[in-house]
């Protein structure tokens, strides 16, 4: 069975810790080398910039030994501009352009990067089944909805994974979220797992951004943040990662992998000596205390924002109705 540690390569681009070309290259290498297979990416990261990377470092890898995610919805001119759009046209086009880029016959995974809210979820879901019956993409998934989205995308095709933001500290999806999920057998691959650094160690040490870091820009990075975040780490997430004798980030991913809505994740990084750290975190067996445990210091968490400032986490973290 793969290990169900995957890599995000958003970071790759340089938009939090500057990396060159080469380094990028060598973050993926390490990563299949050292057994990891899942990996996703966007034609949105760097206008194809990514994608490009990609399909340079994994052109003499055997087909099987990757599962490449990518994205469509968002149309790139050659003025580097984006909009979205979803319509039928666009995202075929957009997936050529994509399988381009990566040298791929076909995709594993082709998501929809958010709702277009100018294109019927029919005219956008017929698109993704003609691309998977000529054999372009294998699986279908959609990214950054909420149920009743996730319903109508699924009256038109066979919707496999979601990708929506969640976390230790983003408890996107209620109770009829996560039910849906698995009656209907359809698997949440999370994104911003680690909420970009803040769900790790180095937290504790205080972040300084480089100037151009993409954080510095971020209502969920300010300072209070941070101080909030790190503050309940060290007294809560701490100790049980030293019990266990794991990193905090460790734990985090894998108290993901615990649910039982979710397949495998990606994570992050521009430094090689996390790849096998993150990889082993599939390899973690957490009790049933533990998980319960780290449940409750959510529960705290989620009462001190309430207490002290008056406002959901949601609000305190300035996230929007869809938690990102």
């Amino acid at each position: 069975m793969a290990n169900r540690v995957g890599l995000g390569t958003f970071p790759l681009l340089g938009i939090f810790n500057a990396i060159s070309k080469s380094d990028a290259c060598k973050i993926v290498q390490e990563f299949l080398g050292n057994g990891g297979k899942y990996i996703d990416t966007a034609p949105t990261y760097g206008f194809g910039d990514i994608e490009n990377l990609l399909g340079n470092c994994l052109r003499n890898k055997p087909r099987d030994s990757f599962y490449l995610i990518t994205k469509g919805g968002k149309v790139l001119t050659d003025d580097n501009r984006i909009f979205v759009s979803s319509k039928y046209e666009d995202i075929i086009q957009e997936c050529e352009h994509s399988l381009g880029r990566l040298h791929l016959d076909y995709v594993d995974q082709y998501m929809i990067h958010r709702p277009d809210p100018n294109t019927p979820f029919e005219e956008t879901m017929r698109a993704l089944v003609k691309l998977q019956s000529d054999g372009k993409i294998r699986d279908i998934a959609v990214s950054n909805v909420n149920l009743l989205e996730l319903k109508e995308y699924r009256k038109y095709a066979d919707v496999k994974y979601v990708q929506n933001r969640f976390s230790l500290i983003n408890r996107s999806l209620n109770q009829e979220f996560k039910d849906y999920l698995l009656q209907n057998n359809v698997k949440l691959l999370p994104y911003h797992l680690l909420e970009i650094g803040l769900l790790t160690g180095s937290a504790l040490d205080g972040y300084v951004l480089r100037k151009g870091d993409l954080r510095d820009q971020l209502p969920y990075w300010d300072v209070k943040n941070q101080q909030v975040i790190a503050e309940w780490i060290r007294e809560y997430v701490a100790p049980i990662a030293k019990g266990l004798e794991i990193t905090i980030g460790q734990l985090n991913m894998a108290w993901a992998l615990h649910q039982n809505y979710i397949d495998f994740i990606v994570v992050g990084t521009t430094k090689q000596k996390y790849i096998p750290i993150n990889l082993k975190a599939d390899s973690i067996q957490l009790p049933q205390k533990i998980l319960q445990d780290l449940d409750d210091a959510y529960v705290t968490f989620e009462g001190m924002i309430t207490k002290k400032y008056k406002k959901s986490v949601r609000e305190f973290r300035g996230l929007n109705e869809k938690f990102y």
